[in-house]
């Protein structure tokens, strides 16, 4: 074999190094952004207007049939990671039980990992309803994404607002004012909350009750009890 020949084996062997290199990053690339697209609308996956929504009477929030006949009551922060690992089982259970109009499940805001951003987050969520009646339970979820997905800051509020379609400076301004998590706060102190996820159950329109499983009950235990109770 010549050295011309050589040579030109080793600029097509370059070429076809080259391509494949290309290819690989192309399909990366494409998967990239399929995921984030996915990301993006994943907070309007379900369809929480098909579920009754409401309020108790501290205004804590409430997803599901008010005749059920229990009411799974979660003290959780959007920043804690044992609570945003935890949301595997609550989805679960809203699929499973709030759907169907079996169970409730409560959100009580409960700010215990960061001084400023728990609040901020939890003002955010409620402002989003404030804002945009209805949109609660879709902020919800956005807020747990965002914060599972990076380090909460002030650009995060920002994100938030783009992904609810909403203000951000009204968003900001209704902060000032939001003051749900102070009354979450005051029943979390009231029932020795000392972390999160705690988990309590309300039978009918009863006080909320600890857990029979413990703190944090995966979905089987969540489901013995609402079996139970039904």
């Amino acid at each position: 074999m010549t050295v011309e020949s050589k040579s030109k084996n080793s600029v097509k062997r370059t070429r076809l190094i080259v391509g494949a290199v290309v290819g690989i990053a192309v399909a990366v690339a494409a998967a990239f952004v399929l995921i984030s697209n996915q990301s993006a609308v994943s907070t309007d996956a379900f369809d929480y207007s098909q579920i009754p929504q409401g309020r108790q009477s501290d205004g804590g929030f409430v997803l599901g049939d008010p005749d059920a006949p229990v009411t799974i009551v979660a003290f959780e922060d959007f920043l804690c990671g044992h609570c945003q690992r935890y949301k595997v089982h609550v989805d679960k259970l809203i699929t499973e039980y709030v759907a169907e109009g079996l169970a409730r499940f409560e959100y009580r805001f409960t700010p215990v990992v960061d001084p400023s951003y728990s609040w901020q987050t939890a003002k955010l969520a409620e402002c989003s309803e404030t804002l945009r009646p209805g949109s609660f339970w879709n902020a919800h979820d956005a807020l747990y994404e965002i914060a599972s997905a990076r380090q909460f800051s002030d650009n995060s509020s920002r994100i938030f607002a783009e992904r609810m379609n909403m203000s951000y400076a009204d968003l900001l301004a209704c902060t000032r004012d939001a003051n749900q998590v102070n009354k979450d706060l005051q029943l979390a102190n009231q029932l020795g909350v000392t972390g999160t996820p705690t988990v309590f159950v309300r039978y009918g329109d009863g006080f909320p009750q600890p857990f029979p499983f413990g703190k944090q009950p995966n979905f089987e235990q969540l489901a013995a009890v609402i079996d139970g109770a039904s």
